[in-house]
């Protein structure tokens, strides 16, 4: 009878402080997606992650998941937002989880050398890692990891406007290739109810980065 109380007792824990989070966010998400007038899908998408899968982001783990995507697509731009988590590591040895929100871009406005920019680390200041540093834009340099190919295009792209810009975005990731992008903040997961604000974030480097843009 013991065994059976600690069972369920375990259990009620485990629902309460795992799963119920987890429930109440995707619920709360559906929400912002039917406020929005847009799709919604508690289970990631295979198609999703065919457009994914070459991304750094998802080069990362072997070990992750998609879940809650707000999706729209019109003849101009699709647009995703989705949770995404990966795990480092082995059980073992000592895993780290990873837990942020994402926003993907499709447009065919964009036309992007492959990149990554990511906010510097003292880490990155170690070892033989490529990173394309501005003379002219000694802060942007100092916070921010640039990374691609080929080297020029990458470097031609990041003009004074497109440095000064993501000066005032500090712990930014936005990383581009062809017609697509992926913006997002290293473990950092979006309230639902900051959803909208970071969408509107979102559009704002997208128009940044787009054909017809000054930058």
């Amino acid at each position: 009878m013991q065994d059976v109380l600690f069972i369920i007792v375990l259990g009620l824990l485990v629902f309460y402080f795992f799963w119920w989070p987890q429930l109440k966010r995707s619920n709360n998400l559906k929400r912002v997606a039917d406020d929005l007038n847009i799709s919604f899908y508690r289970k990631g998408d295979d198609s999703l992650y065919e457009h994914l899968k070459y991304f750094y982001l998802f080069s990362l783990s072997s070990k992750s998941k998609i879940a809650n995507i707000l999706h729209q697509e019109d003849r101009e731009t699709e647009v995703a937002f989705y949770d995404f988590t990966f795990v480092i590591g082995e059980e073992v040895s000592g895993a780290t989880e990873y837990k942020q929100s994402v926003v993907y871009f499709c447009s065919p406005k964009l036309d992007l050398p492959q990149f990554v920019l990511q906010p510097e680390k003292k880490l990155h200041q170690f070892g033989d890692l490529q990173d394309i540093n501005y003379s002219s834009h000694t802060r942007f340099s100092d916070d921010y990891l640039l990374q691609g190919n080929p080297e020029e295009s990458v470097r031609n792209l990041f003009n004074d406007q497109l440095s000064n810009f993501f000066e005032s975005k500090p712990g930014l990731c936005v990383e581009g290739g062809a017609n697509q992008m992926l913006i997002y903040r290293l473990n950092e997961r979006i309230s639902p109810n900051k959803v909208s604000k970071f969408l509107e974030e979102g559009m704002q480097v997208l128009s940044k980065f787009t054909k017809h843009s000054n930058r």
